[in-house]
């Protein structure tokens, strides 16, 4: 997701910021319960230029800079991707499919894909912020339990951002086996979840594709689709895709008297999200967000609400969409009403509040603190649940606009909304949380911190109206090495009607205890049970145990005194006995790239996880181990000393590590590329050099170069060590080498932004191609001189696409010789199509020949390459999977069997070991043994 403003080291930790502005400190648990303690002496840096990282910002949206990257990435030259364009390579890439298999190919023989992991909960382990080892998966949006769940039968489906449906039958069960059940869906980016709740045994399930969450990879969907079976087969509800094309469905709500009666609700999303994350705008003519309502089972939908022309913002070059919005949450309720009346229907809306249906038009019954003037839905959010009591609906709302998140409730929801609406004459809602530390509305107060717009879930157990559970963001500032008020309230769980919480982060029978994911979205409860939660975060799934303990005896022996010695007090007084990890069997982790180590390329591969860390295997690729938390972007393994690696976080900033995969071993070395203030991509290119040990390069406005692994290891070790580090010095020496790529020094075409792509070539020690983002590529033959002698020379010209460039593979036999390939659509540069290009230098002219070799690829963009010089075939990654091109052929076609339907970011080759492996988001990592 979005990351801004926020201190470099929060990453190690695990958190996943959106708009943490202004923060400035962050402190951890005591050493009792984290076995090792990071140095707070560096904690300086603050990423005050975030709008580096884009284009296209304005001034006062650093926030949503880093949210719109990669969509500018798939977009460029355009501002917009239409849905039209999404269709088509989809189209594309399943007709490769239907090409003829040759005799020879080992396709014919069985040739296919293996799921490489992480998976398995032996195998997958991240030290959670208490220390406590756990399986983690991919992001959880949605999660819905089967009404006759039970100890035997106990069914549960989930959404994952990028990793599709998983249903499970025996959720209770302490490692329930779970199944990917996303057959016929055409995303993999799942917003929401809901049972007909007309069907009594179950089977009927709907599914809103695309995430409202607003987030880097918050990807747009394909409409709503409907299963019949348990979520075996899913069909496309067809009225659906003209109101949410180009959009997510964050909602889905079916009439529990009327099964033809549906809502759902639309919001901001994007398309062609890649390895470096990002998305804001939408394609003129998208539908306009809001609720859309069907009263013929889905066969046509008409808006009926909507506040898009409210938040047009006038300096978006398409007029709309600066912000993240729409329609986040849809309940029935008929509470209070006459037998025989229609249900009533409740939605929230960002920057506004919460609405119902009255007599045929909808009315307003929260106002949100936004007040629904500033358009600022990257801070602006409002979530609730309903509560009936008896005759009588309890209303509970989270809301964030104007000022941090507040809680409110109200009782009587059944009155006109004159008397429900908020501010200082409220008759109806009491605000429950208080500014105030030692008071019980402290616990609800800016309970989700600085990212509400992207992790808020408010949720109250059907039949349990005095109970209530809020989520977001770990409260950082709680968790101290002197003293921890807090576990975190990470998620927190009120039985008094929101007067007070108790804090759910941790359990009490483990020890260290398991810790819950900073970053939560979705909760649901064991219908016959309430007390027993399942949680969706950027870390997976977990269920507590459905019995809590008294652990306010801790507080005593924190330090605590006054105020936090109160708040402890109440937060640990009811805390889980035990938390279960459910993550076994999901392999929804969300990989940004993955490194193998030349000299093992089977059995050693390290990767970058979209907040789950960097992870490494161990003895086989399906064990992998997480061995430094936070943001993983892209890593290296040392050609000529595997123990030394390095990884980064977002932006450059990163760490190396001359003790392999030892998490105590990470030193950071940012400094010199940081105080440079040069743009940068979200994920900057990092690779080592395949010839010469220790030097490493990384992509800015320049390549940047090592030549010492980012400093010497005693000097790093001593004074910049993630954890025992004093930090008084400059960690890190990198170097910019050569000029500027990305200034006029190269010409005024295809000026700006910075670049995206490195590669070495692996058959001397001087040669580099790179790459910018709007399109140049570059070669040079003394990458390794002093840097000021470095020289490149620009290979692309007019005739080339002014689009991103996504990738190079270097033939290993001819450092003249790379594949170049681009992101983006034809369709946005007509005059210069192509996807993948085969490029050959003449170095006594100095100029490149360029072949299109895309042939019948279809128009959908390529984010990755890599080239099997043994063969000659050549691999791409692709929004859904990963193509081959067999050497002397004309025809594309899928590279082997196996690999679900799912955006690729990456690939990586091994000629020696004769594997390939592709990244996935949403999915996890694949292998191919070639």
């Amino acid at each position: 997701m979005a990351r801004s403003s926020l201190l470099r080291r929060y990453s190690i930790f695990g958190i996943c910021a959106v708009a943490m502005l202004g923060i400035s400190a962050f402190l951890i648990p005591s050493a009792a319960a984290y076995p090792i303690q990071p140095n707070f002496n560096h904690f300086l840096y603050t990423n005050h230029d975030d709008f580096l990282y884009d284009d296209n910002a304005q001034p006062g949206t650093e926030g949503a800079a880093l949210a719109q990257q990669a969509y500018d990435d798939r977009a460029y030259p355009h501002k917009f991707i239409d849905a039209t364009q999404v269709n088509n390579a989809y189209n594309a890439n399943q007709a490769l499919a239907t090409h003829p298999v040759p005799v020879d190919s080992p396709d014919r023989r069985g040739r296919s894909w293996q799921f490489a992991g992480p998976s398995d909960p032996e195998a997958v382990s991240q030290a959670t912020y208490t220390g406590h080892p756990t399986t983690v998966s991919g992001r959880v949006t949605a999660i819905v339990v089967a009404n006759d769940c039970n100890a035997t039968v106990c069914r549960i489906w989930l959404g994952a951002a990028g990793g599709g449906i998983w249903r499970t039958d025996n959720a209770l069960a302490a490692k329930p086996t779970w199944k990917s059940v996303n057959n016929g869906i055409r995303s993999n980016a799942i917003g929401s979840l809901a049972l007909d709740p007309n069907d009594q045994s179950g089977r009927t399930i709907y599914a809103g594709t695309g995430e409202e969450n607003g987030s880097s990879d918050s990807e747009a969907g394909v409409g709503l689709y409907k299963s019949t079976d348990f979520g075996e087969h899913w069909q496309l509800v067809p009225g659906s895709f003209p109101a949410a094309k180009d959009r997510s469905i964050g909602s889905v709500a079916i009439d529990p008297t009327n099964a033809n009666h549906i809502y759902i609700g639309t919001d901001v999303a994007r398309h062609g999200s890649s390895a470096s994350n990002g998305g804001r705008y939408s394609p003129p003519g998208a539908p306009v967000i809001g609720l859309y309502e069907s009263k013929d089972g889905g066969l046509t939908f008409s808006l009926v609400f909507s506040k898009e022309s409210d938040v047009v913002n006038p300096n978006s070059p398409n007029g709309s969409d600066f912000f993240r919005g729409g329609v986040s949450k849809i309940q029935f309720s008929s509470t209070g009403l006459p037998a025989g009346v229609a249900p009533q229907v409740y939605f929230s809306v960002f920057d506004y509040g919460v609405y119902r249906s009255a007599n045929g038009s909808f009315e307003q019954i929260f106002a949100s603190a936004g007040g629904g003037t500033v358009a600022n839905s990257l801070s602006a959010r409002t979530e609730f649940s309903l509560a009936p009591m008896g005759q009588k609906l309890r209303i509970y709302v989270g809301d964030t606009g104007a000022s941090p998140a507040d809680f409110y409730r109200v009782d009587n929801a059944n009155v006109p909304a004159a008397t429900l609406t908020n501010g200082t004459s409220n008759p109806g809602w009491i605000k429950l949380s208080n500014p105030v530390p030692g008071t019980p509305g402290f616990a609800s107060y800016d309970y989700c911190s600085g990212q509400c717009s992207y992790d808020m879930p408010v949720a109250s157990p059907p039949g349990r109206p005095d109970d209530v559970w809020i989520g977001g963001q770990f409260q950082y500032g709680e968790i101290t090495p002197t003293g921890a008020p807090s576990n975190g309230r990470a998620v927190q769980r009120s039985t008094n009607a929101g007067a007070s919480f108790t804090d759910m982060t941790n359990d009490n029978t483990q020890s260290p205890p398991l810790g819950m994911h900073p970053d939560q979205h979705a909760i649901a409860f064991d219908p016959n049970n309430p007390d027993i939660a399942f949680l969706g975060s950027d870390g997976g799934l977990v269920r507590t145990s459905g019995q809590f303990a008294d652990a306010s005896s801790e507080c005593a022996s924190r330090g605590l005194t006054g105020a936090n010695l109160i708040d402890c007090q109440m937060w640990l007084k009811a805390i889980p006995t035990r938390i279960f990890s459910l993550n076994n069997g999901l392999g929804t982790i969300q990989f940004q790239s993955l490194t193998i180590n030349p000299q093992d390329p089977k059995h050693d591969v390290i990767g970058g996880t979209q907040d789950n860390g960097t992870f490494n295997t161990t003895s086989d690729p399906m064990t992998w181990t997480q061995n430094v938390g936070g943001d993983g972007g892209q890593s290296v393994i040392d050609a000529g000393n595997p123990n030394i690696r390095m990884h980064t976080y977002y932006g450059p900033q990163g760490d190396v590590n001359f003790k392999k995969n030892d998490p105590s071993g990470w030193d950071w070395w940012g400094d010199p590329l940081i105080t440079s203030n040069e743009a940068a991509s979200f994920y900057v290119p990092l690779i080592g050099d395949p010839k010469i040990s220790q030097t490493m390069f990384v992509g800015m406005e320049h390549v940047w170069r090592t030549q010492d692994s980012g400093g010497p290891q005693a000097y790093l070790d001593k004074h910049c060590n993630e954890y025992t580090g004093d930090f008084t010095v400059t960690c890190g020496d990198w170097v910019p080498i050569g000029n500027n790529l990305v200034n006029s020094t190269y010409g005024t075409d295809k000026s700006g932004s910075y670049v995206v792509a490195i590669t070495r070539a692996p058959s001397d020690n001087q040669t580099m191609w790179t790459a910018t983002r709007r399109g140049r590529l570059f070669i040079s033959l003394n990458a390794n001189d002093a840097a000021s002698a470095v020289a490149f020379t620009r290979l692309d010209t007019s005739a080339q696409p002014t689009r991103f460039i996504s990738g190079i593979a270097v033939d290993p036999k001819d450092k003249y010789h790379a594949y170049v390939t681009y992101s983006g659509y034809n369709a946005y540069t007509p005059t210069t199509t192509g996807h993948v290009f085969d490029v050959h230098y003449n170095p006594t002219t100095k100029t490149a020949t360029w072949k299109d070799i895309s042939y019948d690829l279809g128009d959908q963009p390529i984010t990755g390459v890599a080239y099997d010089s043994v063969t000659g075939d050549l691999y791409v990654a692709t929004d859904f999977g990963v193509g081959r091109l067999k050497s002397g052929h004309n025809h594309w076609r899928p590279a082997a069997n196996g690999l679900p339907i799912v955006a690729v970011y990456s690939l990586t080759i091994s000629d020696s070991g004769r594997v390939l492996y592709a990244a996935t988001h949403g999915r996890g990592a694949w292998r191919l043994d070639l």
